[in-house]
């Protein structure tokens, strides 16, 4: 005779049939559809050492408490510009000393000819 600790065999009853979840508690009070609820879900955010960022749309995008929001793109564009205008600056910085040179140059020209004028002047004086 087989010795039965439980003094039954085991078997289980049948479960009882499983209710439908309802899902009123994910839904918003808004008439959002679910397309914009992953939209907000979509956007990954990121905060290093107090500096946000979120991608979007392909490319990280800063968002500075101050400054706004600036795409990779645009400081890069930004960049390119600023190396132009730096580069029209060293030109027109080379401009003005030119320009300053030449008439150092005329004004010891003029000074060095009104000498010689007074110089001929008091000659013709004398004699």
């Amino acid at each position: 005779m087989p010795l039965n600790l439980f003094g039954t065999s085991f078997s289980p009853g049948k479960s009882p049939p499983r209710r439908s979840v309802s899902l009123s508690s994910l839904r918003r009070e808004s008439d959002k559809s679910g397309q914009d609820l992953s939209q907000e879900f979509n956007k990954i955010k990121l905060n290093i050492g107090g500096q946000n960022a979120t991608f979007e749309d392909g490319e990280w995008v800063s968002e500075g408490s101050s400054k706004g929001r600036v795409s990779n793109r645009e400081v890069a564009r930004l960049r390119q510009q600023n190396q132009v205008l730096l580069e029209e600056n060293n030109l027109l910085k080379l401009k003005v000393e030119l320009l300053l040179d030449m008439l150092t140059e005329k004004s010891a020209d003029t000074l060095i000819k009104e000498k010689e004028i007074m110089r001929l002047k008091s000659r013709t004086k004398d004699g």
